[in-house]
Formats: structure tokens, sequence, C-alpha cells
């Protein structure tokens, strides 16, 4: 099972487990990382991204690096600023924006996210960044 943490485009976070979240598919089921009895179904129209991470408790001192020297995957190298501010830095072989989403590997090789599956639809640019 992967463990998750799922941003949704109203602020809220839920994290937990799935087996069957897949890109071409419009929803998925989480099971609760808190209460393992607790599974919801989530659709991606509702999230602004899928982290898929190492552990659900993170290291909050860690600063992650945006050097695309030390990104463990090659592709193109990407800057994505969502709707709310944020901004993620990664690398990415299949940017579709006319598609639901797509996949992002942090640039950090320290960092607890492995990939990201970004929604295009909470996506306010993408950046190729040189």
């Amino acid at each position: 099972m992967n463990k998750i943490v799922v941003h949704m485009k109203n602020g809220e976070i839920a994290k937990g487990h799935t087996n069957d979240f897949s890109p071409q598919k419009s929803k998925f089921h989480l099971t609760s990382a808190d209460d393992p009895a607790c599974k919801e179904e989530i659709q991606l129209e509702n999230l602004k991204a899928v982290f898929f991470v190492n552990n659900f408790h993170g290291n909050y001192l860690h600063t992650d690096s945006h050097d695309f020297s030390e990104a463990k995957v090659s592709g193109k190298h990407i800057a994505v600023s969502f709707y709310d501010g944020e901004i993620l830095f990664g690398t990415s072989d299949a940017i579709h924006r006319k598609k639901t989403g797509f996949f992002l590997f942090p640039v950090d090789p320290e960092a607890n996210t492995e990939r990201v599956f970004v929604i295009n639809s909470f996506v306010d640019s993408v950046n190729i960044v040189e």
C-alpha cells in the first residue's frame, strides 16, 4: 500500500494508505492513518495534489533544496505554482495540462516526498527552470 498525504483544494489534508490510486481514474480510496477502520472515497476533482511519502511525520526542520543537480529522477526541471501560492520544484517527463494531472518528482534527495501527483485544475502555472 502507498502512504499518501492528500491536499484538497479547500485546504484540508488527509493522511493514509491507498492501493487503488490511478491517474486514469477519477477517484480512489483512502484508509485513514489514524483509524484503519475508516475508509474514504476521494474524488480527484476535489484535490490540489496527492503526495506519496516515506512517512507521515516528515521533518519539519528540513528545508527543501531547489538544486536540480541533486534530483534522483531525470526529466524537465519545473516549478509548479498552485492557486494557493505554494510552489513545488521537481522533475517530470510528462506534463499534460489537458489531462487530470501529472507526476512530479521532488529535486531534494532528502525530502520525505517520493513523488507528487499534481492536479491540473489547481495549478496556476508550470515553468521550466533552466
